[in-house]
């Protein structure tokens, strides 16, 4: 009998190590912020513009998820469970206009992330799967 709970207590360690190693736990990824460095399709993924910086910062005391989309502001709110990572809602972003180029990377982020199905963290990257589109960031 002791032996068994040795056992399963060595399994359960090996278990919480491995779900942390993996980061696939809300707490890797709430209140830290993470930088866009690619996003689109997998098998063709765009950089972000130079001089632009796309961040989210997932915030656990009030569910919401915040940043910059490049050039606007944006928020809204999230939900977890497990590795699947979705938006209920809209996510509201400011209006200002920013050139051509900036407004059609912020329209293709947002919209990426409104189709947020899941997450994976490995080391300092967080990969979020959006349908046919992946996010790829960066811990600031």
């Amino acid at each position: 009998m002791r032996n068994t709970v040795k056992v399963l207590f060595l399994l359960f360690l090996a278990s919480a190590l491995w779900f942390a190693a993996c980061g696939t736990g809300a707490g890797a990824l709430e209140d830290k912020t993470w930088v866009l460095e690619s996003y689109g399709e997998p098998d063709s993924l765009e950089t972000v513009l130079v001089n632009s910086e796309i961040t989210a910062t997932f915030d656990s005391a009030e569910g919401t998820v915040n940043g910059s989309a490049g050039c606007n502001h944006y928020f809204g709110g999230y939900e977890l469970s497990g590795s699947k990572l979705s938006f209920p809602g809209p996510i509201a972003a400011t209006e200002m206009w920013c050139g051509e180029q900036l407004d059609q990377q912020e329209r293709q982020y947002l919209n990426a992330l409104m189709d947020a199905e899941s997450f994976k963290i490995e080391g300092d990257k967080l990969t979020i799967n959006c349908g046919q589109q992946v996010l790829i960031f960066e811990l600031e």
